[in-house]
């Protein structure tokens, strides 16, 4: 067969030749010019980056003629059986097909003649991670002690699957992929040599392709040069290849961005339909979703040639970084399962649904509940239609207010609600249930017997300082009863007030059975001012809770008390002046 493919025709003869890995051949040659050449060595790394090329290279500039030497003549008898693949001293081994004990057993009673027409025996032994447990037990004496003519070169593409044995009696080298700048000069080298025309974006497409393998690349560049005998390009490279047209691509990323889940069925169907693979799709969109990334980023450092460069700035702003990483992290993960699912185009749908659902990341959530709890607060808020406060002395102490909340009776029904004095502002009623799950989780960790009981329990908020526990049965209201102090002094402390407790059943709750105790303040008995005052505040009918302020530090301030409403009568003018002359007599006196 005269026709050579460029992956052989073009293949590095020497190590300056060689592409991407100066760190090893550097590291080989100065082995060779300061003759501390190892006994064994491991090179591992992807495929196609170049093991086995560096190791004929190192076979040749050890066993050459003029050498060793570091620059291998290429002319010599060794060089030349090197290169062929024929010298009966540079022996390569695939251990895929060689995997036995036997195979191992005879390298190790060859070693021990010497080489015929070289000064070292070499054995390249390629993908020796597929030899079996009783091969590499059989390797490892010789492998740490071989005759001085002799040197091991092993190659690999899974090193973790070597065992540490192997591993610590060699020399390791590690090959890493090549970057896009290093295959795209090597290429253009070759099309040079080679005569032949390839455009700038067919060249991207084979290089993305390849993964950072030379001889990946090499071989969609052969079989291109074979199907076409023009300028190759974009594309033709991608129906080559495969790969769907960009507009179908973008589209898709515009239809997540905009949820539009009835477009993005109809692009999985168009696709499917017109005999692409399902799975080169996912691969496309995964591909420019990370381009986008990076150009949204920093459009310098992505790999974005000129003709893309407007549809990447008409996408760059569809989604924020985080979006990015979640709609990259949900099309890879589609990608891992399709290569096993009996049906790619259905769960590729689903994936793709899922990616145009509405996502928010933890600042925006924490945004929004905080916009929703001030929402909460202001419709929880009422508001006071007057407030009167009377006085004989003092007219402009107003910097609290006390304010008294009457429930008015429903016409046609009579109501033995009393009403109750309490402060708005020391109400629970927006955290309420919070601070009551609080309680009862704590409470179940000590208590974990009658912490069913208080499950479930219904707590209700009669004032700023007092909560009644209702309960369906006797029995789970004598349980919890056993514990009224303990949470009693839980409430107390995750409230951070003075907080009353009472426990009753849930019929007598609903019945008005429990009587609630007004909350009054006496005044203190000192030297302060003889003036009392009585402050009074009628609310609308509609007033549920009320008003807060706070009622102890006013009536301390003032000497005052509070005077409560009559169920069945207003207070009026008179009223109050009874109470201001009481006061005022009871000073006198």
């Amino acid at each position: 067969m005269s026709y050579l493919v460029l992956a052989r025709k073009f293949r590095p003869t020497t190590f300056n030749e060689v592409i991407g890995q100066e760190h090893i051949s550097q590291t080989l040659k100065n082995a060779i010019r300061e003759d501390k050449v190892a006994h064994a060595y491991l090179f591992s790394g992807p495929r196609g980056t170049g093991k086995t090329t560096i190791a004929r290279i190192f076979a040749k500039a050890l066993n050459c003629k003029e050498g060793p030497t570091t620059e291998p003549c290429g002319k010599c008898q060794n060089c030349m059986e090197i290169a062929k693949n024929q010298s009966i001293d540079v022996m390569e081994i695939d251990a895929a097909s060689n995997t036995g004990v036997d195979n191992i057993r005879e390298i190790r009673e060859n070693v021990k003649f010497g080489a015929t027409s070289s000064k070292y025996k070499i054995y390249i032994i390629d993908e020796v991670h597929q030899l079996s447990a009783g091969a590499f037990n059989a390797l490892l004496k010789t492998l740490e002690e071989p005759p001085e003519h002799v040197i091991f070169i092993l190659a690999t593409t899974e090193q973790h699957k070597v065992p540490i044995t192997i591993l610590s009696r060699c020399q390791k080298y590690r090959f890493r992929l090549l970057s896009t700048n290093e295959i795209s000069k090597a290429i253009k080298n070759i099309a040079i040599k080679d005569n032949f025309e390839i455009d700038d974006e067919a060249l991207k497409i084979i290089i993305n392709a390849s993964g950072g393998s030379m001889r990946d690349a090499l071989s969609l560049l052969d079989q291109a040069i074979s199907a076409t005998t023009g300028k190759i390009t974009a594309e033709y490279i991608r129906n080559l290849i495969g790969l769907l047209p960009k507009e179908i691509i973008s589209q898709t990323l515009d239809y997540i961005a905009k949820n539009d889940v009835d477009s993005i069925i109809k692009i999985c169907k168009k696709v499917y339909e017109e005999g692409y693979n399902v799975l080169q799709f996912a691969r496309d969109l995964r591909d420019h979703i990370r381009q986008l990334m990076i150009f949204s980023i920093n459009p310098e450092v992505s790999d974005v040639s000129g003709e893309d460069t407007k549809l990447y700035d008409r996408q760059k702003n569809l989604f924020p970084v985080s979006r990015y990483i979640r709609l990259s992290n949900l099309i890879s993960k589609a990608l891992e399962e399709m290569k096993w699912h009996d049906q790619p185009r259905i769960l590729l749908e689903l994936y793709l649904l899922k990616m145009a659902e509405p996502y928010y990341n933890v600042a925006e959530l924490i945004a929004k509940l905080n916009e929703l709890g001030k929402q909460q607060l202001s419709n929880a808020q009422v508001t006071c239609e007057s407030l009167e406060i009377n006085s004989n002395q003092h007219s402009n102490a107003t910097e609290n207010i006390v304010e008294n909340v009457q429930i008015p009776n429903m016409k046609g029904h009579e109501s033995t609600e009393e009403n109750t004095i309490i402060t708005m502002a020391d109400s629970f009623d927006n955290d309420l249930m919070g601070l009551w799950k609080d309680i009862v989780t704590e409470f179940s960790r000590k208590h974990p017997m009658s912490a069913q009981s208080l499950k479930d329990a219904t707590v209700k908020e009669l004032n700023a300082n007092t909560f009644q526990i209702s309960v369906s049965t006797q029995l789970a209201l004598n349980m919890i009863k056993m514990h009224q102090e303990t949470i009693r002094k839980l409430m107390t402390r995750k409230s951070g007030r003075d907080i009353t407790v009472s426990m009753v059943l849930t019929d007598m709750a609903q019945n008005g059975g429990v009587v609630k105790e007004d909350i009054k303040i006496e005044p203190e008995h000192d030297t302060a001012p003889a003036e009392q005052f009585a402050v009074v505040e009628d609310f609308k009918e509609t007033a549920k809770t009320a008003i807060p302020s706070k009622i102890e530090s006013f009536a301390k301030k003032f000497g005052g008390s509070v005077i409560k409403k009559e169920k069945d009568s207003s207070i009026n003018e008179n009223n109050i002046n009874k109470t201001e002359e009481f006061s005022e007599n009871e000073s006198e006196e």
